[in-house]
């Protein structure tokens, strides 16, 4: 089978973007999202402008990451804080956020 469109994101060389089906996610338009977020260089600008004050000892996900995460689960559709625990094991999510383990939903209601 000849794939018509093959293309690669440049945060992450592992993922590959074809149309020839196989291992698919509903929630696979977020690989492009990121694509845009880490053009305009997001992560930089959020903390430099951004002052969020955290008097937190100790915590697993520092609050831009939790602030990253939640906006992807905006921009997918899951407006509430409670999709949190059912995305912390979706393979887009981890893959687009880097990271294994997602934050909870008791970690995004306290940010």
């Amino acid at each position: 089978m000849i794939s018509l469109h093959k293309n690669q994101v440049k945060f992450n060389a592992n993922i590959t973007i074809s149309h020839t089906g196989g291992r698919l996610s509903s929630d696979s338009g977020l690989v492009l999202v990121k694509e845009v977020i880490d053009t305009f260089q997001f992560s930089d600008l959020s903390q430099s402008l951004l002052d969020i004050k955290d008097n937190r000892a100790y915590f697993t996900h520092d609050n831009l990451a939790i602030l990253e995460q939640l906006i992807m689960q905006l921009i997918a559709g899951y407006s509430a804080d409670s999709s949190a625990n059912l995305l912390r094991r979706n393979p887009v999510f981890q893959v687009v956020l880097g990271k294994k383990q997602l934050a909870s939903q008791s970690s995004i209601s306290r940010f």
